[in-house]
This record gives structure tokens, sequence and C-alpha cells, in this order.
């Protein structure tokens, strides 16, 4: 049985389109190299980082009318999504869209680009007016810093990093190197031993894939890395690449904890040991992880860099938009991110009436302390419609399908008071429990203090007497 949460997509019996896509190999870094430097600043266009991820993302690439085209499976596998890139200023995207629209289809897909620059956007926005929308998520803006200010760590605000550093070298007897084809072999066993402390986390074994695929093409791939040792024991180690002639890239930091200071001193020491082209250091993401974005931050950005999201609008999404605007009122603008982020067919029931969409429900997969939890959002008829029993029936259709899955409970948070009665019809039971999104996306009513739930439950073993004052819950992407 398919989940809900996955798109089934078979990534080796692909239906003829115009594009030719083929996997990230090696020799392919001369074509890539070009395209990739040109403009560019985020981690997403590094030849290296798409070589080395496309095991997760089953990656595939192709070239034509004048652009380079990366096709990504994202968001758990549910979404295709392209990254466009091109040698012109200005690219013209009447000669690439038609052809990526045909793909997307193939796909039973809407066409997504992603990454794109604030630039890119409005480019595409001028050349094509009202035929997309976009999004930008904080979640996945890239931290750049500048080197000099990584390499010296002056002034009041880089305080507490030096005393870091200090404590370091007073407590340890090390000494730095280049990574080299003689410690790569240490660099793997500390790798090891670091996966072997979170062998139950997915995305730790996604990334140990990864360094193990950069490691064995280390020098065909660009990569530049530091290791720092204790005495004679590898105690971290980083590496990256250049994106451009004065922006490198890091790609991967890890370091033994136990070694009061470490991560804060491989930092330092890779910073001071940068070829000096470099003025700029990307260190990618934070993904929403909110230790890692106290981290990133305490190391004071020059800037953020955005990755936009671009979506294009059918006949389904205009008349979602229609709906939103009639049942919730126009000035709630959330849709457009809502549909860019969470809007999947496999997770969407529409009714249509005269070739239009007159009433939805969308579900949100979660991940909450208890397990995986559906939660169904934007309930909603037009008002001519109402009072037919439409709502109802997707209503029931959704909670069906939720309940083939394996998903703990489902919940929702309903608009007023006047609705708990209504959805108690569903089994639905009220709580004092209020939802706390880790989006940057309001999916609650607006009012934090209102968005108290109610829950079904699916799994027998769960007890509504063991959620506390706030359910944590993070939208899958």
């Amino acid at each position: 049985m398919t989940s809900f949460l996955s798109k089934e997509v078979n990534f080796f019996v692909i239906m003829q389109s115009t594009l030719t896509f083929k996997p990230v190999e090696i020799q392919h870094r001369g074509i890539f190299q070009p395209y990739l430097t040109k403009n560019s600043q985020t981690c997403d266009r590094t030849f290296a980082n798409t070589f080395c991820w496309q095991h997760l993302f089953h990656t595939q690439w192709a070239e034509a009318n004048g652009f380079l085209i990366i096709r990504a499976f994202i968001n758990g596998e549910r979404r295709a999504a392209y990254i466009l890139f091109s040698q012109k200023d200005i690219p013209s995207y009447a000669d690439i869209l038609p052809a990526l629209e045909a793909d997307a289809a193939n796909l039973d897909q809407p066409l997504t680009l992603m990454g794109l620059s604030k630039d890119e956007c409005d480019t595409l926005q001028s050349q094509h007016p009202g035929q997309f929308f976009f999004d930008r998520n904080r979640d996945f803006a890239d931290y750049i810093y500048n080197v000099e200010d990584l390499k010296t760590l002056k002034g009041r605000k880089y305080a507490p990093k030096r005393n870091h550093i200090n404590k370091f070298k007073s407590l340890y007897d090390y000494h730095y190197e280049a990574i080299t084809a003689e410690n790569i072999v240490e660099c793997r066993q500390l790798e090891e031993d670091w996966i072997s402390q979170h062998a139950e986390d997915d995305s730790a074994q996604a990334e140990y894939l990864t360094i193990q695929n950069a490691f064995q093409h280390f020098e065909a791939l660009g990569l530049f890395g530091g290791a720092l040792y204790v005495r004679d024991k590898l105690v971290a180690f980083t590496y990256g690449s250049a994106i451009r002639n004065n922006i490198f890239c890091t790609h991967v930091e890890k370091a033994d904890i136990h070694y009061e200071g470490v991560y804060q001193m491989i930092n330092y020491l890779f910073a001071q040991h940068l070829p000096e082209q470099f003025t700029f250091i990307n260190r990618e993401e934070d993904m929403g992880i909110a230790g890692l974005r106290k981290s990133k931050t305490s190391y004071h950005p020059a800037m953020l860099a955005y990755k936009h999201t671009a979506l294009k609008l059918n006949d389904d999404m205009r008349d979602i938009i229609h709906i939103w605007e009639k049942c919730f009122g126009k000035e709630d603008s959330s849709v457009y991110t809502f549909l860019s982020r969470y809007y999947f067919n496999h997770c969407t029931l529409l009714e249509k009436a005269d070739g239009h969409v007159v009433s939805m429900v969308f579900m949100i997969p979660c991940q909450t302390p208890f397990g995986l939890a559906a939660y169904l959002y934007g309930i909603a008829t037009l008002p001519e419609y109402q009072q037919r029993g439409i709502s109802s029936k997707l209503i029931q259709q959704m909670l069906e399908k939720c309940h083939q899955n394996e998903v703990v409970f489902t919940f929702l948070i309903p608009a007023d008071e006047r609705l708990k009665d209504y959805y108690a019809k569903f089994g639905y039971m009220d709580t004092q429990t209020n939802a706390v999104f880790e989006s940057d996306m309001d999916l609650g009513t607006g009012d934090t203090k209102k968005d108290r739930i109610m829950i079904l439950p699916f799994d027998e073993t769960f007890r509504i007497e063991n959620l506390s004052e706030t359910l944590e819950c993070r939208p899958m992407l």
C-alpha cells in the first residue's frame, strides 16, 4: 500500500519527454562548472553537493536550450523540483518552461522551480506575469560570513568564541593539517564513530552516505578540507568547495565533542587556511533546527542568502485560492505559502462542480513527540455550496485515508467554538492542548492562544490524557 506521505514514482521508467535526464557522474563536473559559477552564492549551486547528495534526492540533470537543469525529488520524494542555470545574465525562461512543464506533467506534478535568487524571481515574474507565485523559507537560507571575521574573531561579539578557542589551546596539544589522501582514512573513522552514535537518525544516515561519496572522490570533486589533531588523534575535520572565485562553501564539519571547544577551533583554523582568493564563506542552512540556528547566528553572518521557490499556477490552484479568499478573507495571503510547501495531490481532496473546485480538505503530515500525526487543514466550501454535506463527505474520505496509513492520530484546530460540535460527529474530541508548529508559516488561527486542538486517535495505545499544554508539531515539507 502506498502511503500518503510519499508519492509513488518509478525513477527508472519515466515517460518520453523533450528532456533527457541522466544521473550525475563525476566526469560531468566540467559541464556543470560554467553554469554553476555564474552569479551563484548558495550551497545548492556546487557540483560537489549535487553529486554527493543525489542518492537522497534522486537527482538527475539535463542540458537544453542554453540551460542546465537539475531535477530533484524533495519533500520526502513527494515533489519534483527543478533548479535552473543559465550562463546569460538575464535568461529567457520561455526557452525552457514548456519542456519543464511537460516533464512535470509526466510525473503528475505542478511545475516547481527551486533555489531561485530574488533577481531570478523578478526576471521570471516580469517575463511571465501572473503565472507563478513565490515563497521563501527561512529554514533554508544560507549563512554567509566574511572570511576575515571568522579567521580573526575580533571584537566583543566574538569574545565567547575566543574563550572556547583559548580553552582548547590551554587543554590540548594540537595541530592542524590539510585533508589529503593520507589522512582521509582517519576522517572516515571519525565519521564511523559519529554515525555509530546516531544510528537511528535518518538524516544522519543520509549525510553519512554523502560524506562517503565525498571522500571517495575528494580530489576529483575539487574539495578542500582541514583536519584537527590532539597529539596523534584526529578530533575534527571539515571540508567544502568553491561556489565561485570569492565564495567558499563549507559542506561538512564533524568533531568529537568530548574535546572542549573543538567545533570553534576547527572553524577558526579552517578559515585561517583557506586560499586568499576567498573573501566569503557560505556555511549552508540551519534547516529550522533550533540549536543549529543558534550556533550559526552566533558567528554573526554578513548576510543570509535566501532561496526562493516558484510554483506555476494551474486551474485547481486558482480555484483553491478563490475558495481561500472567500472563506478566510482576502487579507490572508498564507495560501501561497501553503500551496508552495504543503499542497500535494495525495494529501488533498477536492470536490468539483461545473468544472471548478467548490470544496477542499488538506492533510499535513506532522512529526510529534507521540509519532506521526495527520493535521487536517484548510477545510472550506464555497458559501453557495454549503449545507449540502460536501465537506462532511471529504472529511470522512480523508479520515479513511489517514486510517489506512501509519498515523497515531489526526487533529485539527476549529476556526471557532461553533465548529466543535460539527467535528465531534466524526469522533474528534476536545482538548486543552495548543498546537505549536515548527514553521515560519502560521498553520493555526493567527493567535497561538486559540490554537487548541481537537484530536481523533487511531492508535489504541495513544491516550489523550498524555497530552500536555502544548503539542509540538514539525510539519513534513
